[in-house]
């Protein structure tokens, strides 16, 4: 924030000093500055422009002197003897700062080790640092040495495992009191950061359980949030909405239907998709049903939620449990993608980057606003080096310390291809099977077009998956809160049947089809997600001529298109039981009723639980269905069309599983069509599901479903 106080003063550049004077005093005019160091000695500086600003402020350009030592405190003095600290501000933005403070090395944070405890904090800017240490053995306040590229240090004889500590830094003229932004736990509500040694908080690892999983294309991801999961009472889940209900096995309702982690392993599915696990800023971790978000809004990115612990006031709970979960899933064979939200912060003024070093985390234009491509006010500025490692040591720390197994990016087009290109790159070193994907929307940061990480640029990131809303739009129609009459293929609009080729193919074919990607692995197949309508609330807008009966038929065929489509398939959870959100949009920060899984929901839609997962045990059973290049689906895939309403997707010269041909008919109509093969096939599934060794020569499809056939 400039144009504050009456006499501000910016260290811009390495040659450019930036001066506001308010015309409030002395009408904002003075002949001279001078530059006053640390021992008093004042020089003269001179003045290269002068301009009239908004806000009844005028504008002095000064030449900074060539010996300034960043991290030093400085104070500008104006010709009637007021002073203001030099503030570094634009500085930071630049190429130079970047490569001269760039720390390269992997001791940042907190590390209790054995008899001891040191600390690390990149804080180059800053003129002091002291850290107080509060526990109920033993508190301190220490002051921090300086050291090499900016990095403060302090070692402490001790192993401070469990205490908190809270950073004061001296910065730009005044004290800031915050958290530290690598913390790795904390206390509720981010009272203090929580000093943790890791060698404390192991927990027996499960992985040996997973499956292998050679391709991306192999997976069915399964998005869920910690507290929807296990916050309703008839699912019968103890440890409600914490990471705790992934523990239990056997939970089931009254009526005798699974839920749960049970629930999930009959489901089939490869990957749980956590809603975001980090700490976030909106829910109050004492009083947790008070308040409900998602948390996409980030506040500590290495510590585990707070409201997902059985104690929000005990540190090392909040990792093991977490650790804890995720072992849970592993020994289901289930891995863990982590969603991560690396694009912007809950509040820029009250985070811990711009706290400890101003004006370095966040992207600015190069007049110093605040780029917003995030919509949330802030956006992390990725392509500078240090915000870059920090999301490289983060993402490695959820790997090693909490054996996730890949990541799920928020609005990754905030994020720039070089960052994630570096994430994937680290992330197969640590887990070659990790999966990296996020939503490629064009957001609108202050970022060079050819830079941002964005579906237009899948070319320069060819290892990373991106949310296809082709396919979503095309499959079951518009998504936006104004177009949500609009209906797509699956839905009732045949007018849609050429687009569904593209989304069969994973839109990796530009033969009379829309590309977007290059290979299969890139295009991350979804009709619904935690945003927007439920695909059944959506149904029940487009299709309100529609009895129940046929809503659930189209319904099935929604899923069992995403199942059957080339790429990655993606179901939000509920999803398969016709999961209703009242009509509910955006429900981000409304209450649990509307966000909880209704395990009654699963028992009344069983039929359509049991279609899913019949569905992916195709999927599973049938490479044809999970082709690993475009080179592969190019030889192998062809389509034609009954009248132009039914859509056959044929999938030919196969050579792995049971069948040489496969067919698969679409009829989004109410009408029935006859289809004669010339010889016998089998009817391998339909709208009840997998079919056993049922042959057929003359056939129907029948209104509203999708049928597969195999040779």
């Amino acid at each position: 924030m400039r144009k504050i106080e009456r006499f501000e003063a910016h260290l811009d550049d390495y040659k450019t000093i930036t001066v506001y004077l308010s015309k409030q005093f002395y009408q904002g005019k003075s002949e001279f500055f001078m530059l006053r160091n640390p021992s008093g000695k004042l020089q003269r500086i001179p003045i290269h422009g002068f301009e009239l600003t908004s806000n009844d402020y005028n504008k002095y350009t000064l030449a900074a002197p060539a010996d300034i030592d960043i991290g030093t405190y400085y104070e500008i003095v104006e010709e009637h003897s007021l002073s203001t600290p030099l503030q570094y501000s634009l500085i930071c933005k630049t190429p130079r700062f970047d490569q001269e403070f760039y720390y390269e090395g992997e001791d940042l944070g907190v590390h209790p080790e054995n008899s001891h405890t040191d600390f690390a904090l990149w804080a180059p800017t800053a003129n002091k640092v002291t850290v107080e240490i509060v526990s109920d053995e033993y508190s301190d306040v220490k002051e921090l040495k300086r050291t090499e590229k900016g990095v403060y240090r302090l070692r402490i004889n001790k192993n401070l495992h469990g205490c908190g500590y809270i950073y004061h830094v001296y910065v730009n003229g005044k004290w800031n009191q915050t958290t530290d932004p690598i913390a790795r736990s904390s206390f509720a509500n981010n009272r203090h950061s929580a000093i943790i040694d890791y060698t404390k908080t192991k927990v027996e690892n499960q992985s040996n359980h997973l499956p292998v999983f050679a391709n991306p294309s192999d997976a069915v991801l399964y998005e869920l949030s910690v507290r929807d999961f296990s916050m309703q009472g008839e699912g019968n889940i103890p440890d409600s909405g914490k990471f705790m209900a992934f523990t239990h096995e056997g939970t089931h309702t009254d009526r005798g239907f699974s839920t749960g982690l049970s629930y999930l392993k009959e489901l089939g599915i490869t990957h749980a998709q956590i809603m975001p696990v980090f700490d976030f800023a909106s829910v109050d971790e004492i009083n947790v049903k008070e308040f409900y978000n998602w948390g996409y809004d980030p506040y500590q990115y290495n510590v585990p939620e707070g409201s997902y612990c059985l104690d929000p006031e005990d540190p090392a709970g909040r990792v093991v449990e977490m650790k804890t979960m995720v072992q849970a899933l592993h020994r289901q064979g289930i891995r863990v993608n982590m969603d991560v939200v690396y694009n912007h912060v809950y509040d820029m003024e009250s985070s811990p980057f711009e706290k400890v070093v101003p004006y370095y985390y966040f992207r600015r234009s190069t007049g110093g606003s605040l780029s917003n491509g995030s919509f949330c006010s802030n956006d992390l500025d990725s392509n500078h080096l240090m915000v870059r490692k920090f999301i490289l040591d983060s993402c490695k720390c959820w790997m090693e310390e909490y054996d996730v197994d890949g990541f799920r990016f928020d609005l990754m087009g905030v994020l720039d291809v070089v960052t994630m290109n570096a994430i994937v790159h680290q992330s197969r070193k640590l887990k070659k099977d990790s999966m990296i994907y996020g939503e490629g929307w064009n957001m609108p940061t202050i970022l060079d077009e050819d830079m941002k990480a964005n579906m237009e640029n899948q070319a320069q990131m060819p290892e990373i998956g991106h949310f296809n809303d082709f396919f979503r739009d095309h499959i079951k129609g518009r998504t936006n809160q104004n177009e949500i009459s609009v209906k797509g293929y699956c839905t009732g609009d045949v007018n849609y049947l050429p687009a569904i080729k593209s989304c069969m193919v994973g839109n990796v074919l530009n033969t009379d089809m829309v590309k977007l990607f290059g290979q299969p692995h890139q295009s991350i197949n979804y009709v619904e997600c935690h945003d927007n309508n439920t695909c059944w609330d959506k149904l029940k807008e487009c299709c309100k001529e529609d009895t129940r009966e046929i809503r659930i038929k189209k319904h099935k065929m929604i899923i069992g298109s995403i199942l059957v489509a080339q790429g990655v398939p993606f179901l939000n959870s509920g999803q398969e039981f016709c999961r209703t959100k009242n009509g509910n949009h955006n429900s981000y920060r409304s209450s649990d009723n509307i966000n909880q899984l209704d395990w009654v929901r699963r028992g009344r839609y069983d039929d359509v639980v049991r279609f899913t997962r019949e569905m992916i045990e195709l999927r599973k059973k049938n490479p044809a269905f999970r082709m690993t290049s475009a080179e592969e689906i190019k030889d192998h895939v062809s389509f034609s069309d009954i009248e132009g309403k039914v859509l056959i997707y044929h999938l030919h010269h196969l050579k792995e599983g049971s069948f040489e041909d496969i067919w698969v008919y679409f009829n989004p109509t109410s009408l029935v069509f006859y289809q004669n093969f010339p010889s016998y096939v089998t009817l391998i599934a339909n709208e009840a599901g997998l079919i056993n060794d049922y042959k057929v020569q003359n056939t129907t499809i029948n209104p509203y479903t999708m049928v597969v056939f195999g040779l």
